[in-house]
């Protein structure tokens, strides 16, 4: 029995640690557990952090991490942000065109939306519907 109880802690820890980020290495870690919003900040992105942030609920909702590039760094809805996972959205983000500053990516690790702005509205429509958020709405 405490075995079981020793386990069942450290699995907890386990998934906590990988809630927060901490076993994420790279973009592809996020495959099949999150959607992902990568925002390249610009004037037409400017307040993005903020936006993010008061979301806080609907992002979560929607299993939805979030990363903005704002020149000097990477801030995210993550506690930590990895090197890989840093240089992974740079990387995405410098190839995208210029006018494209926000990317939304499907659980399936797909591109689903370029857009010149942070627009929430829009991208919790396209989200809500995809089929695997149906599905994920009909079983909350």
């Amino acid at each position: 029995m405490n075995n079981g109880r020793r386990f069942l802690a450290m699995l907890l820890v386990l998934i906590s640690l990988t809630a927060y980020g901490a076993e994420m290495n790279n973009l592809g870690d996020y495959q099949w557990k999150n959607r992902l919003i990568l925002v390249q900040v610009a004037p037409e992105t400017e307040g993005a952090v903020e936006t993010l942030t008061d979301a806080r609920a609907a992002l979560n909702d929607r299993d939805i991490i979030w990363f903005v590039n704002t020149g000097s760094g990477l801030v995210s809805n993550q506690a930590t942000v990895s090197g890989g996972v840093e240089r992974d959205v740079n990387e995405l983000l410098a190839k995208v065109r210029s006018d494209e500053r926000v990317l939304l990516i499907g659980k399936d690790g797909g591109i689903k939306s370029r857009e010149p702005s942070l627009d929430l509205d829009a991208i919790f429509r396209r989200t809500d519907s995809m089929p695997m958020r149906i599905r994920e709405m009909r079983t909350d």
